[in-house]
């Protein structure tokens, strides 16, 4: 048996694709102390989804490949998350920040085929469409700011990404406490 923090992870997923959706709603062209304010969001979700993402990839918790699909992107996105909410803190363009959204973007389409190929996760087709809803939106990003149109698509990315990610956590908090999940996991010096 092992033990994990997805659940953690995946509530910053949501929130971090929430977040962006939102402020690329309401504030992407909104004057510097107008959308000053949201940048301590924005460095508390990446906070929240980089660290355990980086411990995620570094100690290998999860069974096989799962480490590698569900920690890396928490870690870039999670640090790209941060990095912006500085960004924004200090009033500064997040044009150039966000192309790094791009290649974050087209990792997540990559693991989308890569779940569905290698049937990883509970729920293939439920997690594939998430992870390409979300890279999707992450392509567009940079995109975004020279052709409007393209926000209220990623927008809807990101929500339906968020939607997938919400119901999945939500069945994560639900199932992980049970008996046969995590209900009767103890830490290493509590085991006789």
């Amino acid at each position: 048996m092992f033990i994990d923090y997805l659940t953690l992870i995946m509530v910053a997923v949501v929130t971090g694709s929430l977040l962006a959706a939102y402020y690329g709603w309401r504030h992407l062209d909104a004057p510097a102390e107008a959308a000053r304010p949201w940048g301590w969001s924005f460095l508390a979700v990446g906070l929240v989804l980089g660290v355990p993402g980086l411990h995620l990839t570094l100690t290998w918790p999860l069974p096989g490949g799962n480490n590698i699909i569900m920690g890396e992107p928490a870690v870039y996105f999670g640090v790209l998350l941060a990095v912006a909410g500085l960004v924004i803190l200090k009033g500064h363009d997040l044009r150039p920040l966000s192309w790094l959204s791009l290649p974050g973007g087209v990792v997540l389409v990559t693991i989308a085929v890569a779940i569905l190929q290698h049937g990883l996760t509970r729920s293939p087709v439920m997690w594939a469409i998430a992870y390409a809803a979300i890279g999707i939106a992450a392509i567009l990003v940079p995109f975004a700011y020279r052709v409007p149109v393209l926000r209220p698509i990623a927008g809807v990315l990101l929500v339906v990404g968020a939607a997938i990610f919400a119901f999945g956590t939500i069945g994560a908090y639900l199932e992980h406490p049970g008996p046969e999940d995590f209900g009767q996991w103890r830490p290493l010096p509590m085991r006789s």
